[in-house]
């Protein structure tokens, strides 16, 4: 029911059905995609012992922040990719010989960059990373950057054959333009970027304030986590691409996550859960005929 309000609202309506049903398929495959995203994340923390009790908030909660997306078919993708780029991040931890997860979170980076050149600033979260895990060199580093050429050999080897021009990255950075018109929202809008706002400070807040409590291990890894989130949220601010808001997601998902397990007023935490799953309903609700 969450996701099948998208059927009323005009971005829906207005899409071209290649084919008899196009749009409906579409959606439904946004929604198995979406879906299998939130439990690959879901399994994802609890099997590299992020956060150590099991529980489904990690899941609901990235599905609850694609909220305002309704064809997202391309995001969710991308971000797919970037669930087994951090897959390969959290598994650096204590590995003497990394070099195969470094290559491979570079390659992911380097295709992902063909869709979006500003995903290759997240080479620093791979070097980052190394360096939290105690397993950096130079051998990393030259790897890392090794990898992002890779899948761009095998395109411009393409090109080439088909007399094409060769594709080169654009980073594009700008300086942030961005306007986040609070006044001039639909009041479903001001009430969800509220929760979210309000949720994400006390999420972030209580993290930093327990954090010296948790595992080496989940410390280390919710420090590769907040700065993929910082990352993340840079990216957007200077990328003229506004889809990259995606990238805060994950980061975003496990740390709010962990904020509704651990929080100690388990009536609080609950209350303020139901708001915010509230908001995204009613955004989705209200989202319809506009």
């Amino acid at each position: 029911m969450f996701f099948s309000a998208s059927i009323f609202t005009e971005e829906f309506k207005n899409i071209d059905n290649i084919f008899p049903f196009y749009s409906y398929i579409l959606l439904f495959f946004c929604f198995v995609i979406t879906l299998l995203h939130s439990i690959g994340l879901n399994n994802l923390i609890y099997e590299k012992d992020v956060i150590k009790k099991p529980n489904f908030v990690i899941g609901v909660v990235f599905l609850l922040l694609n909220t305002t997306f309704i064809i997202n078919y391309k995001m969710i993708l991308f971000s797919f990719g970037m669930l087994w780029f951090l897959y390969y991040l959290l598994s650096l931890y204590k590995q003497k010989r990394p070099f195969s997860l470094v290559f491979n979170a570079g390659i992911i980076l380097s295709i992902l960059s063909i869709y979006i050149p500003s995903v290759l600033v997240f080479v620093t979260v791979i070097l980052f990373s190394c360096l939290v895990f105690r397993n950096i060199s130079w051998r990393i580093i030259v790897l890392s950057v090794l990898s992002l050429f890779i899948p761009y050999i095998f395109l411009w080897v393409y090109q080439i054959a088909i007399n094409e021009t060769l594709y080169i990255p654009e980073l594009c950075l700008a300086s942030p333009s961005y306007s986040f018109n609070f006044l001039n929202m639909y009041l479903h809008q001001k009430i969800w970027w509220c929760l979210i706002a309000v949720v994400s400070v006390l999420s972030f807040f209580e993290l930093f304030r327990w954090m010296y409590k948790k595992s080496i291990r989940s410390r280390e890894s919710f420090i590769v986590i907040i700065f993929y989130f910082i990352i993340g949220v840079l990216a957007f601010l200077f990328s003229q691409n506004k889809e990259t808001l995606v990238f805060i997601f994950i980061p975003l998902s496990v740390v709010i996550g962990n904020f509704f397990v651990y929080y100690k007023k388990a009536r609080v935490g609950g209350f303020i859960f139901f708001l915010f799953l509230f908001s995204s309903i009613f955004y989705r609700v209200s989202m319809i005929n506009m």
